[in-house]
């Protein structure tokens, strides 16, 4: 009986893990969508202003990279989420453990670096607070924050990664099925 209680709660846990990675999918293609069709409206207003007009929009320049920075990140997330970083395949396919363990140290050396971009990044944000962007006065922290903010949600997606790759070796070694 415990164990059905166990297996019933996996699958609990299982659907919120699939909800909240749902959500957060969500919420990175707003900012990534909104990110890049704001730099690009802005680039937009830019050349129209200054090639028809005459009138530089210094602020713009700062801003669009703002957008631009904050629409890398953030689809940057997505990207780890479905695994569509690049990939270099050191060995055939029928090498399956062999790459799994790859897989494995690929994921935590992400964990790792993931780690530091928000600890590191969260720090160059607060020192951001202090100093203001030349051309439109707001805190150069607005230029910053993504990096910390979208490496919540890669280190995320890479622990579900890891879990998966783990899960992936175990079943390799029951079956024996490569080398």
């Amino acid at each position: 009986m415990p164990l059905n209680r166990l297996m019933k709660r996996g699958g609990e846990l299982k659907k919120a893990i699939e909800i909240i990675s749902s959500v957060i999918e969500k919420v990175c293609k707003f900012i990534a969508a909104f990110a890049v069709g704001a730099f690009v409206v802005i680039i937009c207003m830019q050349v129209f202003s200054r090639n028809l007009f005459k009138i530089p929009m210094i602020w713009a320049n700062d801003l669009s990279v703002v957008f631009f920075v904050w629409a890398v990140f953030f689809g940057s997330a997505i990207a780890v989420h479905h695994r569509a970083h690049y990939d270099v395949a050191l060995f055939p396919e029928k090498f399956a453990k062999t790459n799994c363990t790859l897989d494995i140290v690929a994921d935590l050396a992400g964990i790792v670096l993931f780690y530091l971009m928000i600890r590191y990044g969260y720090k160059y944000t607060v020192m951001g607070l202090k100093r203001l962007s030349p051309s439109m006065n707001i805190p150069q922290a607005w230029f910053f924050a993504c990096i910390p903010a979208s490496a919540c949600f890669m280190l995320w997606y890479t622990i579900l990664n890891l879990a998966e790759d783990i899960k992936k070796m175990r079943d390799l070694v029951k079956g024996e099925k490569s080398i």
